[in-house]
This record gives C-alpha cells, structure tokens and sequence, in this order.
C-alpha cells in the first residue's frame, strides 16, 4: 500500500510538472491533430467522453494507457464513423495480456475525407484533379501492474498529417502516460494521463502543438447487487487550446 502511495504521488508530481510545461502560454487556433481529440466508441460518448479512470480493454489504448491492464487475455476493439461532408473516422485496436510481463497493445486512429475537386481563380469550377486529407496516428502502448493498486501505461505515437494527397504534409512523434489507482475500501478508481505530448507539426513553413490535454477523473461504484453493476465517472481535463473541461457519465 505504502509502495503505491509513492508512486501515485510521484506520477501526480510528473503529470503536473510536464502539464506546466506543455500548457505554457494560450495556444488556441495554433493546435493541430484535432482527431485525436474525437471518442473512438459509443461507449466514451455515452459517458460524456469521461474516460481517464474508465475506460477498458484495447479502447483504452486512445484514453490512458494504463486502461489496458484490464484485459485478461487479449482485446480486440474497431468503429468506423461516415461524417458530414463525406468524412471518416475509424480506429482499430488490440491489447494482449503477457502476465508477469505486462499489457502490450496496437492502435490506428484514422479521419480521411473523400475526393474533392481541385479549384483556382482561373476554374472556380473545378480544374479536373481531385485531392483529399488525411490524417493518421499509429500508436504502441506498454503497461505493467506495479503494485495489486497501482498500474502505470506509456503509449508511443507516430502521427502524419496530409493536407493535400501525399504531396503535402507533416509528421511528429508524441507520447501518452496515464496511471490508474485502485482504492478498494472506497470502491474507487483513480486516473490520470497527459496525452499527445510531443513535438509540433510543421506545414511548410508554419508550426502547430498537438492536442495535448492532462486529465484527472475518478470511477465510483455506486451500486452493485448480483449481476447489478452501476458505474459513476466523473473528470476534469485541461487542453493546451481551451479553458478546462468538466465530465460525468453513468452507466
């Protein structure tokens, strides 16, 4: 018990140390990479996106990383969303169990858009080419149970962005660490992640953050009886590019 207090108390201080740097200064209108931030099943919609102590199996992989200690053996998970104007949104996971070793997983988050017709001054109408964005992150997570409390997760990332077909666009590296923190006699789980840490995309010849976003949240069980489970989550985020956010779901 007292092992997984230092640890949790430790990733609390990381968390804040590395939140005070990457939320330096008011980067709204300057952040990218804006589909990392778009919920990867109807399960962290219905929750109000309130995931960082809630979310389980390879979905985690998109949320903490430490999530995925939850599966027992493996995990596999995929959604595919049909957007307005001809938009998609998939994502595309899975987490195996390895005991003593740890969670490993593999995620692809992916947003493209359909064809659309190249236009200039000269043909406002179209010029015949066609072009498309897309925008991609391919994403390798490690957990390890430290303690029968206390399980830690660091996720590496590799993200590209193209603008207009192959021709141009932009890549970064980023990192996610979250911890997770049973507290029994509460009937209590803890969570904490920093999300997309990492290096700015360059456009040419312009800079952009990544969505980066440090999150607190907590899941409490409120009733159980037999096979009568009810979940109770509740969390505070703080985006590099907006004033905090505040959710709560139930199920």
């Amino acid at each position: 018990m007292k092992r997984s207090m230092v640890f949790l108390i430790f990733s609390v201080a990381l968390c804040s140390f590395i939140a005070g740097e990457a939320f330096a200064g008011n980067r709204s209108g300057t952040v990218t990479a804006q589909f990392l931030k778009l919920p990867v099943n109807a399960r962290a919609t219905a929750m109000g996106n309130a995931q960082v102590a809630l979310a389980e199996g390879a979905s985690a992989i998109a949320y903490n990383p430490a999530g995925v200690l939850s599966v027992p053996n493996a995990s596999f998970g995929g959604t595919y969303n049909a957007w307005f104007a001809d938009i998609t949104h998939s994502f595309f996971g899975a987490a195996v169990n390895l005991q003593e070793y740890g969670t490993i997983g593999a995620g692809l988050t992916l947003l493209t858009t359909d064809d659309m017709q190249v236009t200039t001054p000269a043909f406002p109408d179209g010029t015949g080419e066609l072009f498309k964005a897309t925008d991609m992150a391919f994403t390798f997570t490690y957990a390890r149970q430290i303690s029968q409390e206390f399980g830690l997760g660091l996720s590496a990332k590799y993200i590209k962005s193209y603008l207009y077909n192959k021709e141009l666009g932009a890549n970064s590296i980023a990192f996610d660490i979250g911890t997770l923190y049973d507290i029994p006699a509460l009937k209590t789980r803890l969570g904490i992640s920093v999300n997309n840490l990492g290096r700015d995309l360059t456009f040419i010849n312009e800079q952009y953050s990544l969505p980066t976003a440090l999150r607190f949240g907590a899941r409490v069980t409120a009733f159980e009886e037999d096979v009568n489970l009810v979940y109770l989550a509740v969390q505070i985020a703080r985006p590099n590019d907006s004033d905090e956010q505040y959710n709560l779901g139930v199920e």
